[in-house]
């Protein structure tokens, strides 16, 4: 008798472990992608420019490293590095250089063993000089600078429900749509700064109406696809193009298709679509692939001293 227990103990303790492990490794894995919120960020180089030891009439260098977060890659030339600010447009400044572009291609994050490996680049925008008038023994320069890439958000979500039309239906469904219920699982967005943050679903008697919600999730600024200047208008921002599969038809501001631009307002916006159904079998889960086009730009910045000297 207690042999019998015994191998019964064991029996459930293999279980156990055996569902922690399944449970791991869901957990790792999480969704389709890797995620996160991030893109293409870009930082100063330390010491380039310094942030102290300048004097005027001396030039100093502006180096900036692009770092790729994100899950989209950044070709040859996409990234236009600006000089904004006093760079840009102080008569106290001489800087011959003012704009570059990555002259090297930017991969997208990528996992490892040991974890997430990201592309990064160092770009040179030349040097500046400071040759305006100091009346103490030293002034303050706000060194700024932005980057503006084209990104895209895949999205990938494998809990949309499609219903049964039918009157009577044999068999069980795989699913049932609660119009409360955000079917956005962690990590059905791609690694970008734009997200579908909500994807809900409302049945009709032979369609669903799909609801979802856009967010930029990033720290920077959204702006249309196909615009880079240092200048941004207002009319250039919160901007972002959506494409939905074939059988989707949605409400654009231009017409319904299932492509087209949003606006975001307060970096968010809504977009409501339609998708008929003729299905009668039973409910089942279907793939729902979404890309999300725009350009992202961000902006740094760092102050430095510049010293009179002798």
């Amino acid at each position: 008798m207690k042999k019998k227990r015994y191998c019964i103990f064991l029996v459930i303790i293999s279980l156990i472990l055996i569902s922690g492990q399944s449970c791991d490794k869901k957990d790792k894995k999480g969704g389709v992608f890797l995620g996160g919120k991030g893109g293409l960020v870009i930082d100063f180089v330390e010491d380039a420019p310094p942030l102290s030891g300048i004097f005027k009439d001396e030039a100093f260098p502006i180096d900036v490293e692009l770092i790729n977060k994100g899950e989209t890659d950044i070709g040859s030339g996409a990234a236009i590095i600006y000089l904004t600010g006093a760079l840009s447009s102080s008569n106290a400044l001489n800087v011959p250089t003012k704009q570059a572009s990555n002259d090297a291609f930017i991969s997208a994050v990528e996992d490892s063993e040991q974890g997430l490996v990201e592309d990064s680049l160092v770009v040179s925008l030349g040097t500046a000089t400071y040759t305006g008038n100091l009346l103490g023994d030293s002034v303050p320069l706000d060194t700024r600078a932005s980057v503006c890439y084209p990104y895209e958000t895949r999205v990938q979500v494998d809990e949309f429900c499609v219903p049964s039309t039918a009157r009577r239906v044999t068999g069980t469904d795989d699913c049932e749509i609660i119009t409360t219920n955000n079917i956005i699982k962690e990590k059905d967005n791609s690694g970008a700064p734009v997200h579908v943050t909500s994807l809900r679903e409302q049945q009709g008697p032979d369609f669903v109406r799909v609801t979802l919600d856009i967010n930029n999730v990033g720290t920077g600024d959204v702006v249309v696809p196909g615009v880079c200047k240092r200048d941004l208008e207002r009319t250039d921002l919160d901007k972002v193009r959506v494409k939905m599969p074939t059988n989707f038809v949605c409400s654009f501001k231009e017409g319904e298709s299932n492509e087209g631009m949003i606006e975001l307002r307060g970096g968010h916006g809504v977009l409501r679509c339609k998708r008929d159904v003729s299905n009668p079998g039973s409910a089942f889960k279907e793939s729902v692939g979404i890309t999300l086009s725009y350009n992202y730009m961000q902006e740094i910045s760092k102050t430095v001293t510049i010293n009179k000297g002798s």
